[in-house]
C-alpha cells in the first residue's frame, strides 16, 4: 500500500515541476492530484502508528525499537540528501550550510519558515515527524494499552476529532498571513497544520489505536472493497473542502480504516490487491521511491527547461521517463543500502536469530509472509 501513497505525492509534485501546456488537462490534473501530496502523507503517518503496534511485541525494548527505526530511516536519507546537496548547488539553489545540517539531523522541520523546512531534499520533512513519532513511541504504546479494549473506539473518535479540529485552532492561534498563488493559506498556518510534528502525532496515534482495536477484535469485520471506497471518497472530499481541512481532516481516519480493512483480509487469506508480488516489490522500494522522486524531478525539470510546459504527450513521456529513473534508484537504493543495512544492524549480532544472516532474501520473505505469522523477521523488516 506504501508505493500507492508514494505516487499520490509524486503525482501532487509533478503537478507542480512539469505542468501541461493544455490548460483543460492542466485543471483536470490538477483535480484529481492536487492533494495528493497531503493525501499520501497522511496515509504514511497513520499507517506508521499502525505497523509499529502491530509489529510490537511485549519483550521489545525502547532501545530495541530506536535501533531498528535508526537503521531503517537514517541510511537512506544520508545517501539521498548527499545526491541532493549536489544537485541543490549545480542548479544554484542551495539553502545554506545551516539548513543542510538540520535537514541531515532530521530537525528542520521545527522551523517554521518555508526555507528551513523545505530543507534541501523537501519530502524529507515528513521524516523529521517520523523521528518524533519514533521517539515518542515507547511511551504512546504503554499508554495506548492501558485503555480497556471496550473504549478503544472512544479514543479513535477522540483523536479524529481532535485532526478535525487542528485547522481552527490554527485560525485561532496563529497570526493571519496571506495566502499566495500557489497556496490558498499562510505558510505559518500550512506548517502548523501539516508540518509541527506534535500535530502530526494525531494521526500516527489514530493508527496506533486502529491496530490495537484490530488487535483485540473490536473492529467489525471491514470488507476491503467499501474500505477502498471510503479512503476514495475522503480522499475526494478533500479537495473540495476549505484548503485546511482538507491536508489531513478529511483522510486520516477513511485511511486509517482502509488499513485495518487490509489487515483483516491479510489475516482471513482473502483476496487483496496489494498482496501480490509485484505490489509486494513496489511496496518494499517505496520508502527509497519516496525520497527518491522529488530530486529526479527537479533535475529533468532543469533539463526540460526550455521547453516548458510540455505538450501533453511530451509530458507523458516526461512523467514515464521521470518514474522509471525513480523505480530504479529505489530498487538499488533498497538492494544496496537499505536491505544490507538493516540485516547487519537492526538486531545486535548477538541477538540476532540465524535466518537473518543465512536468508539472502529476508527482507523479502518477511515482507509477503502472512502478518500473523512474520514474528522477529516482521520487527526487522518494518
Amino acid at each position: 500500500m506504501r508505493i500507492v501513497a508514494a505516487l499520490l505525492v509524486a503525482a501532487f509534485h509533478i503537478d507542480a515541476l512539469a505542468p501541461f501546456a493544455d490548460s483543460s488537462i492542466a485543471r483536470t490534473y490538477h483535480s484529481l492530484f492536487g492533494q495528493g501530496g497531503w493525501a499520501g502523507v497522511t496515509f504514511f503517518f497513520v499507517l506508521s502508528g499502525f505497523v509499529l503496534t502491530w509489529a510490537a511485541r511485549p519483550a521489545d525494548t525502547a532501545a530495541g525499537f530506536w535501533r531498528r527505526r535508526l537503521f531503517k530511516l537514517y541510511p537512506n536519507h544520508v545517501l539521498v540528501l548527499a545526491a541532493g546537496v549536489l544537485l541543490v548547488i549545480y542548479l544554484g539553489i542551495f539553502p545554506g550550510t545551516g539548513i543542510a545540517v538540520a535537514n541531515l539531523f532530521l530537525v528542520h522541520v521545527w522551523d517554521w519558515r518555508f526555507e528551513s523546512w523545505w530543507g534541501v531534499n523537501p519530502v524529507s520533512w515528513s521524516l523529521c515527524c517520523e523521528v518524533f513519532f519514533y521517539a515518542c513511541f515507547p511511551l504512546l504504546i504503554g499508554l495506548v494499552n492501558r485503555v480497556r479494549p471496550s473504549r478503544l473506539w472512544i479514543w479513535v473518535v477522540a483523536v479524529t476529532a481532535a485532526i478535525a479540529a487542528v485547522p481552527s485552532l490554527a485560525h485561532a492561534v496563529l497570526p493571519d498571513e496571506a495566502g499566495s498563488a500557489a497556496l490558498p493559506i499562510g505558510i505559518t498556518e500550512l506548517w502548523f497544520i501539516n508540518g509541527f510534528p506534535p500535530v502530526r502525532t494525531l494521526d500516527f496515534l489514530l493508527g496506533i489505536f486502529l491496530a490495537r482495536m484490530v488487535k483485540e477484535g473490536q473492529l467489525p469485520r471491514l470488507p476491503l472493497v467499501p474500505a477502498l471506497a471510503v479512503a476514495v471518497g475522503g480522499y475526494v472530499l478533500s479537495t473540495q473542502v476549505p484548503y485546511e481541512y482538507g491536508l489531513a481532516a478529511c483522510t486520516a481516519l477513511p485511511f486509517g480504516l482502509l488499513v485495518a480493512a487490509a489487515t483483516q483480509a491479510d489475516l482471513r487469506g482473502s483476496f487483496s490487491p496489494f498482496r501480490n508480488k509485484p505490489m509486494v516489490w513496489l511496496g518494499q522500494i517505496s520508502y527509497a521511491f519516496y525520497l527518491w522522486h522529488y530530486l529526479v524531478l527537479m533535475w529533468l525539470a532543469d533539463l526540460f527547461a526550455e521547453r516548458q510546459p510540455l505538450s501533453t504527450a511530451g509530458n507523458l513521456g516526461f512523467i514515464a521517463l521521470a518514474l522509471t529513473v525513480v523505480v530504479l534508484l529505489s530498487w538499488a537504493t533498497f538492494r544496496w543500502v537499505e536491505t544490507p543495512m538493516m540485516r547487519r544492524f537492526a538486531v545486535p549480532r548477538r541477538r540476532r536469530p540465524a535466518t537473518a544472516t543465512s536468508s539472502p532474501d529476508l527482507v523479502a520473505q518477511t515482507a509477503s509472509a502472512p502478518l500473523a505469522a512474520r514474528g522477529e523477521g516482521q520487527r526487522l523488516g518494518n
